[in-house]
């Protein structure tokens, strides 16, 4: 019973994470990816979010611990699936 509770409380981190992250977008108006698409971020693996005119909000998987951040546009690159070194989600 313990995991299913664990895997409840980390969704709702997931979803406070991005709603706080997208409340905070730069450069104007937001549209939601859908599906996500892989992506890197200089030394960074996980999938692009959303996007605005100038930013890229993307989502990643680092030791056990979810992260998301906006960066700029051109720093992100898009991966494709047997390319992509990323932890799973």
């Amino acid at each position: 019973m313990v995991p299913v509770v664990n895997e409840s409380m980390e969704s709702m981190r997931r979803d406070m994470a991005l709603r706080e992250a997208l409340a905070r977008a730069p450069g104007g108006k937001v549209q939601l990816l859908d599906p996500r698409p892989l992506v890197r971020v200089r030394v960074t693996w996980g999938r692009a979010v959303a996007v605005t005119d100038t930013h890229v909000l993307h989502e990643w998987v680092r030791w056990g611990q979810y992260h998301c951040r906006w960066d700029e546009k051109w720093q992100v690159r898009r991966v494709d699936a047997a390319d992509w070194q990323g932890e799973e989600f």
